[in-house]
């Protein structure tokens, strides 16, 4: 498996772990979706929290190209909501993803969102991933490392960089 796919590793993981945010607490995301003008009832978003689990799970075993696709455009609309919550002013309650309460959409997470959707498609036109193929060599290793790297980061920029507050230097 090529060490290009680390970041599609990384957003199957990163939806894995939001669906099932969405299914322990599905009160932030239906806070989120209503802060930007949809309601949608609790039944509804962890329905949706079983199906990113579910797709995150078959995007890497068994893996192949529709479910790469599937994340792929997943990501892209996720991209989307955030673009409309950033325009609205909205609150993504960090989905009930990441357990972060209020989380405002940023610039940072539409990109790294796009990013992953962007090499899942890509991932589309080399069959996807199939995690099976691991032949447990150094690549391999490397490859889980790195997908480890970008997913802790992208937790980061989800869930951390919103509540970053930069030191106050005084002016000279």
């Amino acid at each position: 498996m090529a060490p290009a796919f680390a970041p599609v590793l990384a957003g199957a993981l990163l939806l894995t772990m939001a669906g099932g945010g969405k299914v322990r607490r599905p009160a932030s995301t239906v806070g989120a979706l209503k802060s930007v003008g949809f309601r949608v009832p609790r039944g509804a978003v962890r329905a949706l929290g079983v199906a990113e689990v579910a797709l995150g799970i078959s995007a890497v075993i068994p893996g192949g190209p529709v479910p790469a696709a599937l994340l792929g455009f997943g990501y892209l609309g996720f991209t989307g909501f955030v673009i409309l919550a950033i325009r609205k002013g909205g609150t993504l309650s960090s989905c009930g993803c990441f357990g972060r309460p209020d989380t405002s959409p940023t610039s940072t997470h539409a990109i790294v969102t796009t990013a992953i959707g962007v090499c899942a498609l890509v991932a589309v036109g080399f069959g996807g991933i199939d995690a099976r193929q691991l032949a447990w060599t150094a690549t391999d290793a490397t490859l889980l490392a790195f997908a480890a790297l970008v997913t802790w980061l992208a937790w980061l920029v989800f869930a951390v960089l919103p509540h970053a507050r930069l030191p106050r230097t005084q002016g000279h």
